[in-house]
């Protein structure tokens, strides 16, 4: 092939993904100075703005700089939360076998995250989820059937609903995505990695994709639960340690101040049916039943 036919091959393959963005909804452009191109794969995994990976994260992932939440929980973990003022981000592992981060990479075909490491353990349980901690939220306006949902499911018996109020500096605060059928990709990843693969004998790869599984879950399973997340990943010797170790571990964030992790966090509200040991400061509601 002539460097000019060459050319006009990764031209046509930079105007295959335009085509795909445009069809899913993104009307922006890239050119071919936004992306690298080697025999092997298609990213932008090292230019300085990821234009490509940034308009598919805001499109199917937005970041949310601030949202006032729910966060139901037992009334052990909320006089903890309230009386020690730190509220906790817990380590994802801890939810293994719940379909975290491994029903995007099945439904994705992230083969290298799916295949086995030296432990004979698939690579994402090693690689993702040990430095991988969060939070889940739900949104402040549910349906009466959605209350009793969460207050039956994450806040039985003497249960208690957080209000809190976020502000997010880490772009990372995001709400899931929901698989709509089992095992049915998002229409633009698959669209798109199924073009650069079969016209073009490459691979694409989005960056952040490690973060971005996390944020994923089963529909049929979950998908009642309009879940926010608050994501924050470690890395040995840079930023807050994680306190424990394996699933157990997690990640303190304290309340009314912006912490080191990119999250502000204040409880506005606290909902139960009996009022719990808490501090004078914070408002209280019973919950009428």
């Amino acid at each position: 092939m002539t460097p000019l036919e060459e050319l006009k091959r990764l031209q046509s393959l930079v105007a295959t993904i335009n085509s795909v963005l445009a069809k899913n909804g993104i009307s922006e452009q890239i050119s071919l100075s936004d992306i690298t191109i080697t025999e092997k794969t298609v990213s932008d995994l090292v230019k300085p703005n990821s234009k490509l990976s940034e308009l598919i994260t805001n499109l199917l992932w937005p970041s949310i700089s601030s949202a006032t939440v729910y966060h139901y929980t037992s009334r052990c973990s909320a006089e903890s939360i309230l009386n020690s003022g730190v509220f906790r981000l817990t380590n994802i592992a801890k939810r293994y076998n719940e379909g975290e981060v491994v029903t995007f990479c099945k439904t994705h075909n992230l083969e290298g995250y799916l295949a086995n490491d030296a432990n004979s353990e698939p690579t994402y349980r090693h690689l993702i989820m040990p430095n991988t901690f969060y939070a889940s939220f739900t949104d402040t306006n549910l349906s009466k059937d959605q209350e009793e949902y969460f207050w039956s499911s994450f806040a039985a018996c003497d249960g208690v609903r957080l209000k809190i109020e976020i502000e997010a500096s880490n772009p990372n605060f995001r709400k899931v995505h929901y698989e709509v059928k089992k095992g049915r990709p998002i229409p633009l990843l698959s669209e798109l990695t199924g073009c650069v693969r079969n016209d073009y004998g490459r691979e694409f790869i989005l960056k952040g994709i490690s973060r971005l599984c996390s944020f994923y879950l089963s529909g049929a399973d979950y998908g009642q639960e309009n879940e926010y997340r608050a994501l924050y990943r470690t890395w040995e010797g840079f930023g807050p340690q994680p306190k424990g170790v394996g699933p157990s571990s997690y990640i303190e964030l304290p309340l009314n101040q912006m912490s080191e992790c990119g999250y502000h966090l204040r409880v506005n509200e606290v909902h139960a049916n009996e009022k719990i040991n808490m501090p004078s400061s914070y408002i209280f509601s019973r919950r009428v039943a």
